[in-house]
This record gives structure tokens, sequence and C-alpha cells, in this order.
């Protein structure tokens, strides 16, 4: 069965008027056309509509039962209409990686928000494997990661800048020093869980000159990773941003690696298939404009 919007918009005009000719003026429509319109409905529904009077149709029993049904079908098609004519509601799912997630999506969010105060946003935090996977399967629009992605089916786009930092306790031996290869090869380090994109950056930065890292703790969160090291366990590779203020406050401290290449790109992710609609549109430019501020903020520094 394939009944169309102007078959119903052609009932409806005719039992509001009671006339074929009217609501063929009404529609802008042929009678012929208004007629044929009206005849391939009840030919699909295998029923009459009205009954014929003359030249009057009255509707009958099931032209009662379908009117209002076919007026909230016609009602309901204005109202997308309408909603595509003057903006459809917002609703973006969108997944992070820890790092975004908790120190710099939450401020994008509520700048996206301000702007388009009827949107809604649908956020989910997992690692860079987790993002992807989601991403793949269609179960979110718009993914931000800590990692380059290695899958061709999806569009990559590189983002912030972000620099990763190896720290530990301040009662830690290794606090404030520049240690040899020996002592980071010998020292116990919390590492986050494969797939993670601080894990990647980790292991790429200090696994060619220590071999496998003596990993005695493994844990899905920079701010799991800080409680841990916190109670002195061992040295820990997280971002800046997440231990930036503990940095500051002398509850952490740095271990100098200058030879280590701990900087990194951020990136924007979402299928090669995915139709950017105007939301998401929104929401790139800006994350473009984060990176513009950013990138402005070290050239100014």
């Amino acid at each position: 069965m394939h009944i169309t919007l102007r078959q119903l918009e052609v009932f409806v005009a005719i039992a509001r008027s009671g006339s074929g000719t009217a609501a063929a003026n009404q529609l802008a429509l042929s009678q012929s056309a208004a007629s044929s319109a009206l005849s391939d409905l009840e030919n699909q529904l295998g029923e009459p509509l009205f009954n014929r009077i003359g030249k009057r149709l009255q509707l009958n029993e099931n032209g009662r039962y379908l009117l209002p049904k076919a007026e909230a079908l016609l009602e309901g098609a204005n109202d997308i209409e309408q909603s595509f004519k003057t903006g459809v509601p917002i609703r973006l799912r969108l997944y992070a990686s820890m790092t975004i997630g908790n120190d710099v999506l939450p401020g994008l969010a509520a700048q996206f928000l301000r702007q388009e105060p009827d949107s809604r946003l649908e956020i989910a935090i997992g690692n860079s494997q987790d993002v992807t996977e989601a991403l793949l399967s269609f179960r979110a629009d718009f993914g931000l990661i800590e990692a380059p992605c290695h899958d061709s089916r999806l569009v990559a786009e590189p983002w912030l800048h972000d620099q990763m930092q190896l720290f530990c306790h301040t009662s830690h031996p290794l606090a404030n020093t520049t240690p040899e290869l020996s002592q980071l090869k010998q020292a116990a380090w919390i590492l986050r869980e494969p797939g993670s994109g601080s894990r990647e950056v980790t292991e790429a930065a200090f696994a060619p000159h220590l071999g496998v890292l003596n990993s005695v703790l493994e844990l899905g969160s920079a701010e799991a990773i800080m409680r841990a090291v916190s109670t002195g366990l061992g040295i820990a590779c997280v971002s800046e941003r997440a231990i930036h203020d503990k940095l500051l406050s002398g509850e952490f401290a740095p271990i100098h690696t200058p030879w280590a290449q701990l900087s990194r790109r951020f990136y924007l992710v979402y299928h090669q298939e995915k139709i950017l609609s105007g939301g998401l549109r929104r929401f790139r430019e800006l994350c473009r404009m984060r990176l513009m501020e950013e990138s402005k903020g070290v050239e100014s520094t």
C-alpha cells in the first residue's frame, strides 16, 4: 500500500467542502486530477469513503474513520516542513576520549548550548578506540580523540595541540629530576588501558628508549591515574591539561625528559559517509574557533 499525502490532502479537502470541484479549486488542481487522487485512494483502501448523492460527496463511516487520521498525518507533515524552514532542533551525539571529554568538551558544550539554546547534546566518554568504534557503527555523529585515526573509513581532522607530561608524587625519588634511562626503566609505571590515545603516545615516546615499560597498574582515566600517583605508587604520563593545577599546587612534580617527544594532536573525527547536518557543521566550526584561540594564545606567550 502506497497512500500519498496528495491523496489524503484531496480526501480531506473534499470531506470539508463536500465537492470535488471545490476541493480541486482549493488545491489548485484540475477536477480530473482531484477525482483521480480520490479514486486511487479508495482503490488502495478497497473501500469507498463517500456516499455519492447527486453532485455532493458525503462522508460514509469509512470516511469518518479516516478523516481525523488523515488530518493528523497532514498536520504532522506540515510541522516537518515548517521545522526545516525555520530550523530543525539540533540533536547531536558526541563521543570524546577521556582527556578531551573531561578537560575540553565541557567548555565547548556550554558555549555551543549558549549559541543554540534549543539544541541537545548527548555526550559519551571513552578511550579513542571506543570513539572510533561508535563512529563506525553510527552510534555517534562526531568524535573527538587524542590519537591519530588509523581507519580509512573515518575522516580525521587535526585539531588542538596537546602536551603530555611525565610526573610523579612530590615524595617520589624522581620528582623534579632529569633521570637516566636506567632509572626510568626500573621505575614502576602507571599506564592507561590499551586503546587509549594517551597510552599510544606514551609508548611511542618511551618504548624505543626503554623497551617494554614496567607497568604495575593500568587504569581507564587520567583521574584514576592521578589518584594512584598520589599514593606514591609510581610514575605516569598524562596530558598537561589534566594535571596543570596539581603541578602548580605542588601536589605533583614533573619528571624532565627533554629527549622524549610528548607533543601530540587531538582530532575531530566523523564517518566519511556521514552527512554533516547544519548542527554538526556549526559544532565543527566552534571546534575550529577553539583551535584558532589556542594557537593565538601560544603565539602571544
